[in-house]
């Protein structure tokens, strides 16, 4: 069973992880703590179906910390909102919130009532042992949920405490970097970090603590978070070094230079190069990449690293570079595949997509949304719906000025917020449909609340959430309470609207807080509280969030892909020469997540798969980490299920909607 009485929100991916894990019921009770009149939740007892259709045993109570009075007991049972199906209620009790447990009234309370006349009656179990009761009475819930069971409070803490947010997502995407690049290294002979790896992760865990990871505590407890999170980065970087130079040591050459990517798909990625690159440099089968202002994009193998050796000879550079160009009202960036027209206030007022001439922008894009943000209850908990209509001046004095062009194209805005400064280059690179937003923020504001528009000329009644493991689709109308109550939502990577011709995104390297209003996109970037911390998050920042656009469906379009690439960049090493891709899928939309050694020390290999994009679909697996090797489902403890065919260093699957999958590899 999983126990879960206090988080703030419950993702639409947790029956499927938690079926996945041996889990069979679960128990939490967040969802009814709702004081701002919200639409009630209809059910306690019930099976919740997530996303990709697994399913759940579960109940919710209202409070985690009941006493066990005559009154609140008969109390709680008359006034559940559950009343058919259901013929009895879990009821924890004790001091349960700031610690502590039941006391001995509790208990005497809950003995006198094990058969009292005229009250419910209490029976004192193991909270699995109720489970196992409703079931052999009732069978399975009659009753079904479908989907994310989403928090209608506590919406400021996608974005309170913005620090941890950052180093969350940083540290899991190194923990990441280190679990892949450490495979092949230790099949190659080198030592997997077992030990350090489990020590780092736990770290990382540690932080996902409720109340750190909200943002809902004092400002001491970010303080210490800052410096753990700043650990796991630096030692996991380290670890992943010693990996990839493991590899490059088999074969050195100190001339050349490696470029390494651990996303399952080939990208093309913009790399800084040292200076004896300077007229270029070629690839193993010889081909030119062109070299400007110390940067190149380079072509990177799916899961694997493609070295570079520099040229003498330069050659010319193709078409298609990304440009600059000045205009009356502000400037122009370009290259073969994009046209965006920025204006002296640095937003993006046009952005073309040239293989189809379509305009994407509503409005200003780009554009800095500043709202007074004083919520009724909780400040670092909440953001109140009435924000919208305290919205006070934005940006000012504001100053554009073109800095680069080349192997990609680049502005540099300066301005101010209230009292608060920034800085933004606004970032285009050869070859990519991405325009980038680079800022620093030096926020020095209470109660204020920062967010960025993108309306974009897209009809959808629903924008796309990313979340774990996939998307959660979100109604961009208020036409119904439980619509007008997800005006401020969690996002992970991206966000995306679309019809079934064309589609845009906002995509971001650390921020979760996002609203969607009609065609507008508007992500949330900071908020300044004075509790529990008393001047929440006034220091300088740094982040960076992307607008892309597509033409075609939705699972035709690589926003998944373009996300994953601003979280994820690529390292560039010296010293030796590589030319590997270690694993591969053969559909965009079969995301591989996660490359690690098994827990049990066996020295196989986990590969953790899943379906992005909710499309079904068979799917081929493609690992060269050895000739020869066996492949078996497994759940997500690791625990064998059934071997799976191997032929030519490939596994044929088949993937449900948003399925996870975790594939072991015995080489």
């Amino acid at each position: 069973m999983l126990w879960l009485p206090d988080t703030f929100g419950y993702t639409a991916a947790l029956p499927q992880i938690l079926n996945n894990c041996g889990v069979k019921y679960l128990v939490t009770q967040k969802i009814f703590w709702s004081y701002n009149k919200g639409e009630p939740f209809p059910y306690h007892y019930f099976s919740w179906k997530g996303m990709d259709g697994s399913e759940i045993t579960s109940f919710l109570p209202t409070r985690y910390e009941y006493f066990t009075h005559p009154t609140e007991a008969n109390e709680v049972w008359k006034n559940r909102s559950q009343a058919r199906d259901m013929d009895a209620f879990l009821y924890p009790f004790g001091y349960g919130d700031g610690g502590g447990g039941p006391t001995r009234d509790h208990i005497e309370y809950a003995l006198r009532q094990k058969d009292l006349e005229g009250g419910v009656k209490i029976k004192i179990a193991d909270p699995v042992e109720f489970f196992e009761d409703m079931q052999a009475q009732k069978g399975k819930p009659k009753n079904t949920y479908v989907g994310e069971l989403y928090f209608t409070a506590h919406r400021g803490t996608y974005t309170t405490q913005a620090s941890v947010k950052k180093g969350n997502r940083e540290s899991e995407e190194a923990m990441r970097e280190l679990e892949f690049w450490a495979v092949p290294a230790a099949l190659a002979g080198g030592e997997y970090p077992y030990a350090k790896a489990e020590e780092l992760w736990k770290d990382v865990l540690l932080n996902q603590f409720h109340d750190i990871l909200p943002g809902s505590s004092i400002g001491r407890v970010y303080v210490e978070a800052e410096k753990l999170h700043n650990k796991v980065i630096a030692e996991a970087g380290a670890l992943t070094k010693t990996a990839q130079n493991c590899l490059l040591a088999m074969n050195p050459n100190p001339s050349a230079v490696t470029v390494f990517n651990s996303l399952g798909f080939e990208r093309k990625a913009l790399v800084t190069l040292p200076e004896t690159f300077e007229k270029g440099a070629l690839m193993a089968d010889g081909t030119y990449v062109p070299v400007e202002n110390g940067k190149a994009v380079v072509t990177v193998p799916a899961c694997g690293a493609i070295s570079l050796v520099p040229t003498n000879t330069a050659q010319a550079i193709e078409a298609g570079n990304a440009t600059v160009t000045k205009t009356e009202t502000g400037y122009v960036l370009e290259n073969a595949l994009v046209k965006a027209v920025i204006n002296n206030k640095g937003e993006v007022i046009s952005f073309i997509l040239k293989e189809s001439g379509r305009e994407f922008a509503a409005g200003a894009m780009n554009k800095f949304r500043l709202f007074k943000d004083v919520p009724r209850r909780w400040d670092g908990w909440d953001i109140d719906s009435n924000y919208v209509y305290q919205e006070i001046e934005g940006a000012y004095d504001i100053c554009v000025e073109a800095v680069e062009q080349g192997m990609e194209a680049v502005l540099k805005v300066t301005g101010k917020l209230l009292d608060s400064s920034y800085t933004q280059y606004i970032r285009l690179a050869k070859d990519s449909k991405r325009i980038e937003f680079e800022t620093e923020i030096d926020w020095k504001e209470l109660h204020r609340l920062l967010k960025v528009g993108f309306p974009v000329d897209i009809y959808a009644e629903n924008a796309i959430n990313e979340m774990q493991f996939g998307y959660v689709e979100r109604p961009t109308h208020r036409s119904r309470l439980y619509d007008k109550e997800r005006f401020e939502v969690c996002n992970h990577r991206y966000t995306a609207l679309r019809d079934n011709s064309h589609g845009a995104a906002v995509m971001n390297d650390c921020k979760y807080g996002i609203s969607v209003n009609g065609n507008s996109m508007e992500l949330t970037l900071l908020r300044s509280g004075a509790c529990p911390d008393f001047r929440t998050d006034n220091r300088v920042h740094n982040f960076t969030y992307a607008f892309t656009a597509w033409e075609g469906d939705f699972v035709s379009a690589d926003v998944v892909k373009q996300a994953y690439e601003l979280n994820i960049h690529p390292t560039v090493l010296s010293g030796g020469v590589l030319d590997a891709s270690y694993l591969q899928t053969d559909h965009d939309n079969i995301i591989i997540d996660t490359v690690k050694l098994a827990e049990d020390g066996s020295g196989d290999v986990i590969v953790r798969l899943y379906e992005s994009k909710k499309a079904a679909v068979p799917a081929k697996l493609t690992a060269s980490f050895a000739e020869n090797f066996k492949a078996y489902d497994c759940d997500m403890l690791e625990n064998v299920r059934a071997e799976l065919p191997v032929k030519n260093s490939s596994v044929d699957l088949t993937f449900r909607a948003f399925e996870i999958k975790t594939i072991r590899l015995s080489v």
